[in-house]
């Protein structure tokens, strides 16, 4: 239903006296099976944007916390791309999955950087006519080049991405208060 993000460094820092840490243990043998414990997800990164996004649509109330905001490390700087048929063996049906996942979130979400693109290997080496032909763009020199795949492989700015998961569990919902 609702993720919340809490940049950490706004909240104010209060120092707590040592002796008034009680072990985990204590805290723990404190609860019962009927108290709703809360998911705290640690980190606004694609991973928990995703898992926010993803148990949000599964009802649950799940609370954000990020120590500068959503994707602010390598989640939101990465290249964003996405391969489909690039993985063998354990990993192919991952890859398969994840790649249709992924167009999926962009069509429901509107992630707008997200488009469709060929995947191209090049060998460097002397330039030919066949080479300056299927890829003119690059620069260098370039001995062969051939399309790996033509319709798998795909890009999506992953700030966008992580933006718009955690924008879409936000909207599910209202936020939680804060404890006190």
């Amino acid at each position: 239903m609702l993720a919340q993000v809490v940049a950490l460094s706004l909240l104010p820092r209060v120092p707590v006296p040592r002796q008034s840490l009680r072990p985990l243990h204590v805290v723990m043998s404190a609860l019962t099976a009927d108290d709703d414990l809360p998911i705290v997800i640690a980190g606004a990164g694609l991973h928990g944007a995703a898992l926010a996004y993803y148990l949000t649509q599964r009802g649950e109330k799940p609370l954000l916390v990020d120590r500068h905001s959503v994707a602010a490390a390598a989640s939101g700087k990465g290249g964003g791309f996405l391969a489909r048929d690039w993985g063998s063996g354990p990993t192919e049906q991952l890859h398969t999955t994840s790649f249709a996942l992924h167009q999926e979130l962009a069509e429901s979400l509107g992630i707008t950087s997200y488009r469709k693109i060929p995947v191209l290997s090049v060998t460097p080496g002397v330039r030919s006519k066949r080479t300056t032909d299927i890829c003119p763009w690059l620069d260098g020199e370039i001995a062969d080049s051939r399309w790996m795949d033509r319709d798998g492989g795909a890009q999506v700015a992953p700030h966008e991405l992580c933006t718009k998961l955690v924008e879409a569990a936000l909207s599910a919902g209202g936020p939680p208060p804060l404890p006190a």
